[in-house]
């Protein structure tokens, strides 16, 4: 009879229990809810404030958008468009699909953006498109690489002239060093060591008669070197970059061709740059062939710091794309904007890459 006594009370305790744990849930769920939706009010209100609305949306287009260079032309872009109250936006980045270049100029123009700032070439497609932009009342500024004739409104780059002068230059420093170090080898006949093999490697897609001017500007200026220019023996080697892959391999052809090995090479874009460099230090080859580059990538900075790459010459990518909006803007204001605006280039090597190096750990301290 004792046991039957407890066992109502042993339920009474069990049901206050749960009653007690649901009531805690109950309140601890209504609790949840209320500060979620306090939580989502205030993201709402942060959106609205921090939300803003531009001017102008203005859009840049490019060949290659894995290009570095292009990271640090269009970072500064966003940054002069943010003081002009203008949107600038990277057309084709992080598409599932990678369209062509003329893709993303239609789809530009049919967007209605204010301006488009267009890596151009010298192709019928690319032309026309720039023509029916002007059409629609939307202003394109070429960049890097013009398009004569088409209609755009103005080109921002390198004196292509100018460019290829500085190419000769660092060509035949190189090429003085390379007879010093020889001249200094034992065993070397006088004919042999003054003889310099100097290697160009062309985009061979590209569309545009920029690197032609170069290329001339290069042999115009080491030409006029006299003597020293006819110790130098220059060729040139066309590469149809159409992967990453295709371009290390035919690179990687060149450097194990050890009959034909040049004593240097030049490359007139970032991929080629790299892409010997790497192929250098994989074929255990560092040292024994002066690569002379393009631009200022991390990948191209470390390499000369460890002397896997001569020189290198760059572009001042900020002011290009400080020179993009405002001439975009300048236009959409007035309707008025010089023809061609010129960009700074400069060159670096062993003697100033430190320097370099820590301005550009300053800045991404900053």
């Amino acid at each position: 009879m004792k046991q039957k006594q407890n066992l109502p009370k042993r339920e009474r305790v069990l049901t206050i229990a749960l009653l007690i744990v649901m009531t805690v849930m109950f309140l601890a769920t209504v609790l949840s809810l209320f500060y979620f939706r306090i939580q989502m009010r205030e993201v709402n209100r942060q959106g609205e404030e921090g939300a803003r609305t531009y001017d102008r949306h203005y859009a840049l287009i490019v060949d290659d958008p894995d290009d570095p260079m292009w990271d640090s032309v269009f970072r500064q872009m966003r940054a002069v468009g943010e003081d002009k109250n203008a949107y600038v936006e990277r057309f084709g980045d992080n598409l599932a699909t990678p369209y062509a270049k003329a893709d993303l100029l239609r789809i530009a123009i049919e967007s209605k953006v204010d301006g488009i700032v267009l890596e151009a070439d010298e192709s019928d497609e690319i032309s026309a498109l720039i023509y029916k932009a002007g059409l629609e009342n939307i202003p394109v500024v070429t960049v890097l690489h013009d398009s004569v004739g088409s209609g755009r409104v103005s080109f921002v780059g390198i004196n292509n002239y100018s460019f290829g002068n500085e190419y000769g230059r660092l060509i035949l420093k190189a090429a003085t060093e390379i007879r010093a170090n020889r001249t200094a080898a034992e065993g070397e006949e006088e004919a042999v060591s003054d003889t310099v093999h100097v290697l160009i490697l062309l985009d061979g897609q590209s569309a545009d008669a920029s690197q032609n001017i170069v290329y001339a500007a290069v042999r115009e200026n080491i030409e006029a070197a006299g003597d020293a220019a006819r110790k130098l023996i220059m060729d040139t080697e066309r590469i149809n970059a159409t992967s990453a892959f295709r371009t290390e391999e035919r690179i990687r052809d060149i450097v194990q061709n050890t009959e034909n090995l040049p004593d240097i090479i030049v490359c007139l874009n970032e991929q080629n740059t790299a892409s010997v460099y790497q192929t250098l230090v994989d074929q255990n080859k560092v040292g024994q062939i002066y690569v002379i580059g393009y631009f200022d990538s991390d990948t191209i900075l470390r390499g000369i710091e460890r002397k896997g790459i001569y020189a290198t010459v760059t572009i001042d990518a900020e002011q290009m794309g400080s020179y993009c909006v405002e001439a975009l803007d300048e236009y959409v204001n007035t309707g008025y904007v010089s023809d061609y605006l010129s960009v700074d280039f400069s060159y670096i090597d062993a003697s100033n890459v430190s320097q370099v190096l820590g301005r550009e750990a300053t800045h991404e301290a900053d």
